[in-house]
């Protein structure tokens, strides 16, 4: 890119001399190349004092950023920190993009319910193949077991308890498990009863084995 744009730079010089002192539509010619000229090396000239003195020489307001990078990297973290990084103003534009709006409308379109089924049970099955079984027993092993060892969980679970007992909420749990098990009994009936004939006593009569 610097041999392209010293080439071009050149190539206007060049054109300069040979149309300087042209008349006619030449002197027009020669007036885009002084013109190029003085833009090329007024843009070298911005971009160098930037970073370093051009040409070596100390000339005053030139080798800004190495000067005062320290500075230019606080006020930049200052600015960043009042207009992005604020809690208001990240929570603001969180609930004004709606976000969770916006991803329920698109699960709900078309197949991007399943589509998402499909590509999330694929990447977790790929991830899940990946770990190796010795590092999840490490894991539950190092982590888990000594954590609920040390956590005294049996007030906390006679607490829960307790406390569904006393709002009767067990009683829907026992209802629903009523249901289920009268449903599976319905439909594997047959199967029931010959594993009660197999295992029950010879000397038990059939029609108390088939109650």
């Amino acid at each position: 890119m610097r041999l392209i744009a010293t080439s071009l730079l050149v190539v206007a010089a060049i054109v300069f001399v040979l149309t300087h002192g042209q008349d006619g539509w030449i002197s027009y010619v020669n007036a885009a190349a002084e013109a190029a000229m003085v833009g090329a090396i007024a843009d070298w000239f911005a971009v160098t004092a930037l970073f370093r003195h051009p040409l070596g020489l100390p000339i005053p307001h030139t080798a800004i950023i190495p000067k005062r990078k320290a500075s230019l990297g606080e006020s930049l973290q200052e600015f960043v920190a009042d207009n992005f990084l604020r809690d208001d103003i990240v929570r603001e534009r969180v609930l004004s993009a709606g976000v969770a709006k916006q991803a329920g409308t698109w699960v709900l379109e078309g197949e991007h319910a399943q589509r998402l089924v499909e590509e999330g049970s694929r990447i977790m099955s790929d991830g899940l193949s990946r770990i190796r079984r010795t590092d999840v027993a490490a894991v539950v092993q190092e982590a888990l077991v000594p954590r609920m060892a040390e956590e005294p969980l049996a007030p906390v679970a006679g607490q829960l308890l307790g406390e569904i007992v006393e709002d009767r909420a067990h009683s829907g749990l026992v209802d629903l498990m009523t249901d289920e098990l009268l449903r599976w009994l319905g439909r594997n009936g047959s199967d029931v009863l010959a594993i009660v004939e197999e295992r029950a006593p010879w000397w038990t009569p059939q029609w108390l084995d088939e109650k």
